[in-house]
C-alpha cells in the first residue's frame, strides 16, 4: 500500500468529521438535511436497531483519520496497513457508538418542561433579596434543569412579621401562593 494514498485518506477523514459539524454549526444546513436518524426502537437503554447520526459519524471520522495518521508510519507492508486500518475502524466505530448511546440518546429522552406558577407553589426556595410588610423582595428556585430562577416574593398574608418586620436575605422559604396577575409569589419561611 502507497503511504501518500494512506495519509490523504486519513487527511480526508479528519478534514470531513471537522468540516461537516463546522458548516453545520455556520449555516445550519446540515443538521436539518443530512442528520437523519434510522432510529426505530425508543423504547430500549440503546434507542434504535440501526442508529445513526451524523454527528457520531463525524466523530468516528475524526477518530479513524486521527489513528491512521498516528500509526501509519507503522504501515510497512501490506499486512501491517490492513492491521492498522481494521483496528481503526473498530475503534472509531466503538467511539460511534459510545457517543451515541451515552450522549445522543440521553440528550434526545431528556425533555425538560418549564416550570408553571402552580407547580412552584410548597417549592422550597431562598431569598436573594430580603422581604419586608412594606416592599417585595427575590426568591429563588431550581427549575428542573437545576438553573436558578428569580421570582419577585412578599409576606404571606398568614405570617406574622417578627420584631425585626422582614425576612432576611438567605433565608429559605417556602412559597405558600402566587398571584398571577401581578407575577407575585407569597413566602414564609421555612423554619419558624
Amino acid at each position: 500500500m502507497n503511504i501518500d494514498t494512506m495519509t490523504s485518506l486519513f487527511n480526508v477523514c479528519l478534514l470531513t468529521g471537522f468540516a461537516v459539524p463546522m458548516l453545520s454549526l455556520l449555516t445550519g444546513v446540515f443538521g436539518s438535511i443530512l442528520d437523519v436518524d434510522f432510529d426505530l426502537d425508543t423504547d430500549h437503554d440503546f434507542d434504535g436497531l440501526v442508529p445513526f447520526n451524523l454527528m457520531c459519524t463525524c466523530f468516528a471520522l475524526i477518530v479513524f483519520g486521527s489513528l491512521g495518521r498516528l500509526f501509519v508510519p507503522y504501515m510497512i507492508n501490506t499486512l501491517f496497513a490492513v492491521v492498522i486500518i481494521a483496528l481503526s475502524a473498530l475503534v472509531s466505530f466503538a467511539a460511534y457508538l459510545v457517543l451515541y448511546k451515552y450522549v445522543i440518546v440521553k440528550l434526545k429522552r431528556n425533555n425538560p418542561s418549564a416550570i408553571t406558577s402552580i407547580e412552584l407553589v410548597g417549592v422550597v426556595g431562598k431569598l436573594t433579596l430580603r422581604v419586608t410588610q412594606d416592599s417585595d423582595g427575590v426568591v429563588s428556585v431550581l427549575d428542573s434543569t437545576g438553573a436558578a430562577i428569580s421570582y419577585r416574593a412578599r409576606v404571606c398574608d398568614f405570617y406574622k412579621l417578627d420584631d425585626t418586620g422582614r425576612i432576611d436575605q438567605g433565608t429559605e422559604v417556602v412559597i405558600t401562593g402566587v398571584d398571577r396577575a401581578a407575577n407575585i409569589y407569597y413566602v414564609h419561611p421555612l423554619y419558624t
